[in-house]
């Protein structure tokens, strides 16, 4: 992983399982750039570590709106 690495969380409306996040997971990985997801059903929380180098903030914001659900950026990092 890249050290200049940056962190964006998501606050997601609806999801409503583990098998949700995993798939949520699974495709925000294979985003080029995106080097870890990380969704929280229980919290409703989308932690997404990304290569700024590769993919701005904009696409990843993008790339989690596609997934279908309502989301609001809390923090980035």
């Amino acid at each position: 992983m890249s050290e200049n690495l940056k962190e964006m969380n998501l606050k997601a409306d609806g999801i409503v399982c583990t098998g949700c996040a995993g798939d949520m997971e699974t495709l925000l990985l294979e985003k080029e750039g995106i080097e870890d997801a990380t969704v929280s059903f229980i919290d409703d929380i989308i932690q997404v570590k990304y290569n700024p180098d590769i993919i701005d903030r904009k696409h990843v914001y993008m790339a989690v709106r596609k997934l279908g659900f309502p989301v609001k950026i809390v923090s980035e990092k």
